[in-house]
């Protein structure tokens, strides 16, 4: 109860756009990292379909020495 009555009781800030500027950068690393995970997550997928292509090629030639 007493910590209720002290965070009721505190003082206003004077500025309250002094807040801004971390709002700001708060949506700046969000907006940021969000970014590079989307950019990560293409890479990979990239990567992974050119393995695959890489897989099914390589399955082919043998199956094509083993035929032949």
């Amino acid at each position: 109860m007493n910590t209720l009555l002290t965070i009721l009781l505190q003082p206003g800030v004077e500025n309250p756009d002094i807040f801004a500027n971390y709002l700001t950068l708060g949506y700046v690393l969000m907006w940021g990292t969000a970014f590079v995970y989307i950019i990560s997550l293409w890479s990979r997928q990239r990567n992974t379909k050119q393995d695959l292509q890489l897989l099914r090629r390589l399955l082919e030639e043998d199956e094509a020495d083993r035929s032949g």
